[in-house]
């Protein structure tokens, strides 16, 4: 199957290609951050652009996996910087669906969230564009996705599952938001990758699935078990969370709107997705080693 894959360059998108590229022609898109592994074809691509859009189609993909996503981008038009980034989702998802191939589509679990925000509203948008369109297609939430990183691959966006390991290897405390109880269920990337592939070899159900690993667990637990896998001891450090929305308004990888609600629980149930494909996600527990080991 020749699959076309954007955000190919992504943290996410790197290590789907490569899991995919073992039983598929894949050829991942990336628009500013070039990609290099083996069995892949990568592409220069603006979604925007009309004549790279053009580009795309003559690749006759079978299917699109649809993994670019954009949380902040620089302010323009009187746009804000979310503003900007709903705009630009608004248009990568116009290119995706003029290609009118079946599509895998990355949403998030932020689109349960109560605590209202752009991109929750820009993904809930995707979503009901994708089911509206008469294309077959899955949706799948993902929960946290975390892994190791991948040699000589460095993402634009820093991964937060990344930046939290480093934390726990050099910081005697680690802070957190609020009292670090919010919960999360995180998937390894591999098993999205996996969970994914196997979709993509039946006919695609047309429906939305939640996508969370095996345990659910608090923001103190991970760390908690980060801290073990290198042998350290680490302390938590609640924070008011309003000092994390300043500090994402000066950040480039994270959004104010999202900190505000970084608070609430993230659960994905991935039993649904299981029953449908026969996958089995692995827990966390399982493999903090291997993520602590490439941080």
């Amino acid at each position: 199957m020749r699959l076309v894959v954007t955000g190919g360059s992504s943290f996410v998108g790197a290590h789907f290609c490569a899991v995919a590229a073992r039983q598929h022609d894949v050829h991942a898109l990336f628009h500013s951050c070039p990609i290099q592994l083996n069995h892949i074809t990568s592409h220069r691509v603006d979604l925007r652009r009309a004549q790279d859009v053009r580009k795309v189609e003559a690749l006759n993909p079978d299917a699109v996996v649809h993994l670019a996503c954009r949380i902040k981008a620089p302010p323009r038009n009187g746009l804000s910087a979310s503003e900007s980034a709903v705009l630009i989702n608004r248009q990568m998802m116009d290119a995706v669906l003029s290609l009118g191939r079946p599509v895998v589509y990355a949403s998030s679990t932020v689109v349960h969230w109560a605590t209202p925000t752009p991109y929750g509203a820009s993904r809930r948008e995707d979503e009901q564009r994708l089911q509206d369109s008469g294309l077959p297609f899955a949706i799948l939430r993902p929960s946290a996705p975390y892994g190791p990183r991948l040699p000589h691959h460095a993402p634009r966006h820093q991964e937060s599952f990344h930046t939290l390991a480093r934390l726990v290897h050099h910081a005697p405390v680690v802070p957190v938001v609020g009292g670090g109880h919010q919960r999360r269920q995180p998937i390894h990337v591999h098993d999205f990758a996996d969970v994914i592939v196997r979709l993509l070899a039946k006919e695609l159900p047309s429906r939305a699935f939640e996508a969370g690993g095996a345990t659910a667990l608090t923001m103190r637990e991970m760390i908690g078990l980060m801290a073990r896998s290198i042998g350290r001891k680490r302390v938590v450090l609640p924070l008011p969370k309003a000092l994390f929305v300043q500090a994402a308004r000066l950040l480039p990888d994270f959004d104010p709107a999202l900190m505000a609600a970084a608070d609430e629980d993230e659960l994905a149930d991935p039993t649904a997705l299981m029953n449908a494909t026969g996958w089995r996600p692995r827990t966390f527990e399982s493999a903090v080693d291997e993520l602590m080991a490439s941080c």
